[in-house]
């Protein structure tokens, strides 16, 4: 079980404590009023962040309305930024990008450099949960020059923190590990225990990430008790999930189940549309590990719609992946087949952000700016700056190599997967077209020679077991090949029905009425794709117990003479009363669904597509009784 990333990022949300200092006490009595009405509503806005994201935004919007009368810069960038806040937890990012970018002029306008650090932070965290690295790293770098400027300590412990997840996610652990360390030192002076639950919530994830599931479960299990003296629901929800997985990675899933339920317990209550995808992937991974295929589907389909709903690309390439394996292993290789194709459609046009050069610009930009000013800090001596520039050759050189070694591996990385994607299709296929020898048949045609030879019909036996013989190794060689030309088709089908009328003991009379002006050796056709029909006709259409029992196979060409005409007709029961027999039977009769599937396999492939069309006889004549079979075939010339 690949684990499913959920970092925290340390965001700023709106503060009642921040709106009442940015509120002028100079103000007309009624507009005092109004502004204290707005801090009102923004603070139990806030409040209810804990019950309902829904409900907390449209009380945020009640105060945004208030806001835009009294027209005041202070109050209107406090309210915009804790909308954005409440849509980045519910995990709407569209929106929650919308509110920030409208909260930053009016910070600027009153020459709040904090405020517009602190926003700018959120839309870093806004682009890297949409997979956005390359710009969230610029917003988390200028969120860190700001705080510097302005000395503010616990904006640079929580740049760290982000800074840390995204090397996190790129799967840089040890740059990861040192900024949470830097960012905890920071959080653990000042006393900031919401904090300290965020790092420890990513050091258990990173944890996890190196196999080191006991350490991870630590980590998650202090931020939980940490947590309660906190009272974050939101936090709460991510933490009990981690344990989950936890639980889950070290194979106590009964366990893992109880937390995950847990945490969708707080997430729909929260209307967490972000993190219910996750834990509903979750869910559906445990319950397919103890094998309760009916929930495990459930929860599959969960996640699936509501990360298309949410464009949560993460969750949805992962729910693809691991519904396709369920898929294949329920048996169901068609749809597995589907949802494989999906998730590589997703990954492939993914992948491409983990090469992106810009990011790796500007982390190297970064960490070459910290480096600098620690050698300025400690040594101020310039041979040591003579040296660094003697090197920088050296070290572009030395870049270049790698950047060029990282891209030659990951085209590789790609192509070994896609042909791994396409030898997982053709195994699902195989599946299906496996099924084309009937193991009833053969155990009928067994038994019937076993009769044979106990009654001492020894020539019968011999004619029986020789025709089988020649159908089986038809069969076996036919199924190696795509097409196959007519005669070698009709020699097959003559097989067949040769060995129906020795079991069924009766003359059962048939005819091939081929049009002269196709090529038997010429034309080819897909294999044994007539054979079911010819079955139908015998056992479902009651021929064995017709003693004139008659089936005519008509092959010719259409009036633009690119299409082949099968043609299948019998004089049975017909459909309607062989339908009626079998709702009295146990008996199942594959035979029309693996010819459909194999219909469909092949007009996945191919620009001109097969076309069927079953007949009941007595619909057009009701002194006609039989079934018709009639399909198009597009013309198929050999080409030695």
């Amino acid at each position: 079980m690949r684990t499913i990333l959920l970092l925290i990022s340390f965001y700023c949300l709106f503060s009642n404590q921040l709106l009442s200092k940015n509120l002028s006490s100079n103000k007309p009595e009624a507009q005092s009023s109004l502004e204290k009405q707005i801090t009102e509503t923004l603070y139990k806005s806030v409040q209810l962040r804990d019950s309902s994201y829904d409900v907390s935004i449209k009380v945020g919007k009640e105060a945004l309305k208030l806001a835009l009368k009294l027209n005041s810069a202070p109050i209107l960038a406090d309210t915009y930024k804790s909308i954005g806040g409440t849509y980045l937890l519910q995990g709407v990012f569209d929106s929650s990008e919308y509110y920030y970018r409208k909260a930053i002029p009016q910070y600027a306008l009153i020459g709040d450099s904090l405020g517009v650090g602190k926003v700018t932070a959120n839309i870093g965290i806004v682009y890297r949960r949409s997979r956005k690295y390359n710009e969230a790293l610029q917003q988390y770098i200028r969120a860190l020059e700001t705080y510097k400027s302005v000395n503010y300590v616990e904006g640079i412990g929580s740049s760290y923190l982000n800074i840390g997840g995204l090397h996190q996610t790129l799967g840089e652990f040890d740059k990861a590990l040192a900024f949470y360390l830097n960012a905890q030192k920071i959080y653990e002076k000042l006393g900031n225990r919401k904090s300290l639950v965020n790092i420890f919530i990513n050091l258990g994830v990173l944890q996890s990430e190196l196999n080191n599931h006991d350490q991870a479960l630590s980590y998650r299990l202090r931020a939980l008790k940490l947590n309660e003296e906190v009272g974050n629901t939101q936090l709460n929800s991510t933490i009990l999930m981690n344990i989950g997985e936890s639980y889950q990675a070290i194979g106590q899933v009964e366990k893992a189940l109880e937390y995950y339920n847990l945490c969708e317990e707080q997430r729909i209550q929260l209307n967490d549309q972000w993190g219910l995808s996750k834990v509903y992937l979750l869910k559906a991974t445990t319950y397919d590990t103890l094998n309760e295929n009916r929930k495990a589907e459930e929860y599959f389909q969960k996640s699936i719609q509501l990360s298309k709903a949410n464009d949560i690309s993460d969750d949805l390439l992962e729910s693809y992946l691991y519904y396709s394996e369920f898929l294949e292993k329920t048996n169901h290789p068609r749809k597995a087949i589907d949802n494989l194709k999906k998730y590589h459609s997703i990954n492939d046009s993914l992948i491409s952000i983990f090469q992106n050069e810009k990011v790796k610009e500007l982390t190297a930009k970064y960490e070459s700016e910290q480096q600098e000013k620690e050698l300025e800090v400690l040594t101020q001596k310039s041979q040591i700056q003579n040296l660094e520039l003697g090197k920088k050759n050296s070290w572009i050189i030395l870049l270049t190599v790698v950047l060029i070694l990282g891209i030659v591996v990951i085209f590789v990385s790609l192509r070994i997967n896609r042909l791994r994607a396409d030898h997982k299709i053709m195994d699902l296929r195989q599946k299906v077209l496996l099924t084309q020898m009937n193991p009833h048949f053969l155990f009928n045609s067994l038994t019937s020679i076993q009769s044979f030879i106990l009654d001492n019909k020894n020539k019968e036996a011999n004619n029986y077991l020789s025709r089988l013989a020649s159908l089986v190794r038809g069969i076996l060689e036919n199924s190696r090949e795509e097409f196959v030309s007519i005669r070698t088709e009709i020699a097959t089908l003559e097989d067949y029905i040769g060995l129906q009328k020795l079991r069924f003991e009766n003359e059962i009379q048939y005819e091939f009425e081929i049009d002269k002006n196709i090529d038997q050796d010429q034309v080819l056709v897909p294999p044994m794709l007539a054979q079911p029909f010819v079955e139908n006709a015998l056992v479902h259409g009651m021929l064995r117990n017709n003693p004139e029992a008659k089936i005519v196979v008509q092959i010719s060409l259409n009036k633009n003479r690119d299409m082949l005409v099968f043609q299948i007709k019998d004089n049975g029961i017909g459909i309607k009363e062989s339908k009626k027999n079998r709702e009295n039977k146990e008996h199942k009769s594959l035979a029309t669904s693996i010819a459909l599937d194999r219909v469909k396999i092949y007009n996945f492939k191919a620009s001109k597509k097969m076309h069927f069309e079953i007949t009941d006889l007595k619909n057009s004549d009701n002194n006609q009784s039989g079934t018709k079979v009639t399909y198009t075939i597009p013309l198929t010339i050999c080409s030695n």
